[in-house]
Parts: structure tokens; C-alpha cells; sequence
């Protein structure tokens, strides 16, 4: 298999790494914000546990993509390099702000959570 071949291989498995990154995100968040994980997402040992997982995996995804990034860039014509930075920093920053986005709904479940808590806590009272 020639350089270029495979240069174009691992463009295509970097984008691949890359939607599949948004796509998981935004499957977790939109499960967060309809309140799907009630019962599975609870407490704070729970919340810690899914913030470690989401960095984790995003520190895969970007490690992926930015090596995908390196490697390609290397077998492709060297007038392609500029190219091949600019989307491997586009790709990276998009798994990172959709990770962000997650984050902040992990944490706007929890503070629900506890609102939710509280609440209750108070109905009791009354």
C-alpha cells in the first residue's frame, strides 16, 4: 500500500474517530437531558465516575486523531501539511467542545439531582 493510500485512509479514520466521538457525546447528553439515566446516573460517586469515563475517552478520541493527523500528514506531499494541521486542530477542537457541552449537562444533572433532593427533603418536612 503506497503513502498516499494510506494517508488517505487515515484522514478517513480520523473523521470516522471524530463522529464517532460527537456522536457518543451528544447520545449521553441528550439521554442526561431527558432525564433517561435517572435511575443509572445517581449520586455523586456516580456523577464523579461518568466525568472521569467522558475524560478519559475524550483523551483517547484526541490522542487518535491528532496521531491519525501526524501520521497522514507524513505520508502525504509535504504541500498537503498546512491542510492536514488545520483539520486535525478543527477535529480536536470539536471533540473537546462537545465534551464540554456534556460536562456542563453531567453537572446540570447533578445540580437537578440535588434540587431534586432538597425538595423532597422539604416536602417532608412540611
Amino acid at each position: 500500500m503506497d503513502g498516499v493510500n494510506m494517508a488517505e485512509k487515515l484522514w478517513d479514520l480520523a473523521n470516522l474517530i471524530t463522529g464517532f466521538a460527537v456522536v457518543q457525546i451528544l447520545a449521553t447528553t441528550f439521554a442526561m437531558a431527558k432525564d433517561e439515566l435517572r435511575t443509572s446516573l445517581k449520586g455523586r460517586a456516580a456523577h464523579w465516575t461518568a466525568f472521569t469515563v467522558a475524560m478519559v475517552f475524550t483523551a483517547f478520541y484526541v490522542t487518535a486523531i491528532m496521531w491519525c493527523g501526524l501520521k497522514g500528514s507524513s505520508l502525504d506531499d509535504q504541500k498537503h501539511s498546512p491542510v492536514w494541521s488545520c483539520v486535525t486542530a478543527a477535529r480536536v477542537v470539536a471533540v473537546v467542545l462537545f465534551t464540554v457541552v456534556g460536562l456542563g449537562t453531567l453537572y446540570g444533572h447533578r445540580m437537578d439531582e440535588l434540587r431534586r433532593q432538597s425538595t423532597e427533603v422539604t416536602d417532608e418536612v412540611h
